[in-house]
C-alpha cells in the first residue's frame, strides 16, 4: 500500500522552502498565483489515489475517572494488538499483503505504520472497505469478549465495558513527514464527532464503492473469495491464497452453505453534513456476523456479532 508522499525535494521546487531567510522584508518579485500544468500533474499525483479510512472512537473517554482514563489509551492498544493477531491467522486471502503472524518478511504491511493513534482511538488505513469490514467485524468480536469479562479480566475489573462508535471513509491520504492527511481522515473525525449513538456510520464515496464493485453494500452477504478477486483493486493479489483453510469469514464460493458470514445488512442514508460548503452524506450501517476462527486463544472459536445499531435518528447538523 504505497501512499504518496509530500517530499522536500518538491516543496523546494514550489515554494524555493530550502532558500533561506525565509522571512523576505522586499516584495521586490511577484510570484504565480496559479500552480502551472506541470505542477498541477505533479500535485495531482499526491492528491488523486483513495484509500479507505476506519475511525475507532472510544465514545465519553473524557467523562470517565482519571484513574481509569489513564488506562484506557493501554486498553485500546491490547484490543487493536489482539485484532491483528487473528487477522493475521484467520484472512489469508484479504489481508495477504500483512503476512501471517510471526512472517517477518521485508515487504509485509506493518499496521501501525498506517494508524493514526488518537490516545481513546485512532484512524487505520485500508485499501479497501472491503479490508475495514473485516478488520472491523473482527475488533468488535474482540470488544464484545472484553465488555463480557472474557478478555483482559484484571483491567476489565477496574475500567468496565466501553463503547466504541466507528466511520468508514473513502478519499485522498497523503503523508507528509511522519504524519498522514487527507480528505477522506479529515472526513472520517467529522463522522466521528456527529455521532452521539454508537453507531456505524459511512460516507457516499464508501457506498458508491460497494455499488460499483459489488452491486451493494448488502451483498457482503453472498459474495465470495472468488467473487473479491474480480474487484479491481485485487487483481494483482495471489489467487492461490483463496484456497487456504485460512479464510474465516468470506469463503472461496458463496453458493456454499457455510455456518458462518455476515448474515445481516442494513444501510440507511440518515442525512447530510456540512464542512464549509461542501455537503458530506451520511449513512448508518448495521451488520451482524457469525465468524469461526481457527486460532481464538489457543482453539478454534465460532462468535456471532452485531456492529452499529438501527437508530435511525439523524446527524448533528450544525455547520462547521
Amino acid at each position: 500500500m504505497k501512499i504518496p508522499v509530500i517530499e522536500q525535494k518538491m516543496l523546494n521546487k514550489l515554494f524555493s522552502s530550502n532558500e533561506v531567510p525565509h522571512i523576505q522584508l522586499l516584495r521586490h518579485e511577484e510570484f504565480p498565483k496559479k500552480y502551472d500544468e506541470e505542477e498541477k500533474a505533479e500535485i495531482a499525483e499526491i492528491t488523486s489515489r483513495n484509500f479507505t479510512v476506519l475511525g475507532l472512537d472510544i465514545y465519553q473517554y473524557s467523562l470517565y475517572q482519571l484513574d481509569k482514563q489513564a488506562f484506557i489509551p493501554h486498553l485500546f492498544d491490547l484490543l487493536y494488538e489482539e485484532t491483528w493477531h487473528l487477522i493475521q491467522q484467520n484472512f489469508y486471502y484479504i489481508f495477504q499483503r500483512y503476512g501471517k503472524l510471526h512472517d517477518l518478511g521485508k515487504d509485509n504491511l506493518i499496521p501501525r505504520n498506517y494508524y493514526i493513534s488518537t490516545g481513546d482511538g485512532g484512524f487505520q488505513i485500508f485499501e479497501t472497505p472491503i479490508h475495514a469490514i473485516v478488520f472491523l467485524v473482527t475488533f468488535a468480536t474482540i470488544l464484545r469478549f472484553y465488555n463480557s469479562d472474557l478478555f483482559m479480566r484484571k483491567i476489565h475489573a477496574k475500567i468496565g465495558n466501553i463503547d466504541i462508535r466507528f466511520a468508514i471513509s473513502l478519499g485522498n491520504v497523503y503523508r507528509y513527514r511522519d504524519n498522514f492527511f487527507g480528505a477522506a481522515i479529515i472526513n472520517n473525525a467529522r463522522l466521528l464527532a456527529r455521532d452521539k449513538l454508537n453507531r456505524l456510520l459511512i460516507e457516499r464515496n464508501v457506498y458508491e464503492w460497494f455499488l460499483d464493485r459489488i452491486t451493494g453494500i448488502e451483498n457482503l452477504m453472498i459474495i465470495g473469495l472468488n467473487d473479491i478477486a474480480q474487484i479491481e483493486e485485487f487483481c494483482a493479489y495471489d489467487a492461490e491464497y483463496i484456497n487456504d483453510e485460512h479464510n474465516a469469514l468470506i469463503h472461496k464460493d458463496p453458493d456454499i452453505v457455510h455456518r458462518e458470514g455476515i448474515t445481516s445488512v442494513d444501510i440507511l442514508k440518515i442525512g447530510e453534513i456540512r464542512q464549509k460548503k461542501t455537503p458530506l452524506d451520511v449513512y448508518n450501517l448495521h451488520l451482524q456476523a457469525v465468524i469461526k476462527y481457527q486460532n481464538f486463544g489457543g482453539i478454534k472459536k465460532t462468535a456471532s456479532v452485531s456492529i452499529g445499531n438501527l437508530n435511525i435518528s439523524g446527524i448533528n447538523e450544525k455547520e462547521i
